[in-house]
């Protein structure tokens, strides 16, 4: 990322945190629970699709994730949503809603 915006990786950290108030990996796991978060409310994928849509990588360490920030698992947090709340799960074999920070 430092490359292609042709400054120094520290450069880019201190930007970060500065708009962010979060180290940048930090802020980069809240962006991919926040995504999990409403694919999980209103999608009928499975929770191991999720979290490799979110970059969150296997079913397990997206568990570990989401029960660190959430204080639940993933499908506690999915049973408290009905049934096709939020956005209809459409594109199931597209991409994820919006882009996943890498």
């Amino acid at each position: 990322m430092a490359a292609e915006a042709h400054v120094s990786p520290r450069s880019i950290q201190r930007h970060i945190r500065d708009a962010t108030g979060l180290a940048p990996g930090e802020w980069l796991l809240r962006e991919r629970l926040s995504l999990a978060s409403e694919l999980l409310e209103g999608s009928s994928r499975s929770i191991g699709e999720i979290a490799a849509l979110c970059g969150l990588g296997s079913a397990t360490n997206s568990r570990e994730h989401f029960r660190a920030a959430m204080g639940l698992p993933p499908s506690v947090y999915r049973a408290r949503f009905p049934a096709g709340a939020g956005q209809p799960d459409e594109r199931a074999d597209g991409p994820p809603i919006r882009p996943v920070p890498r």
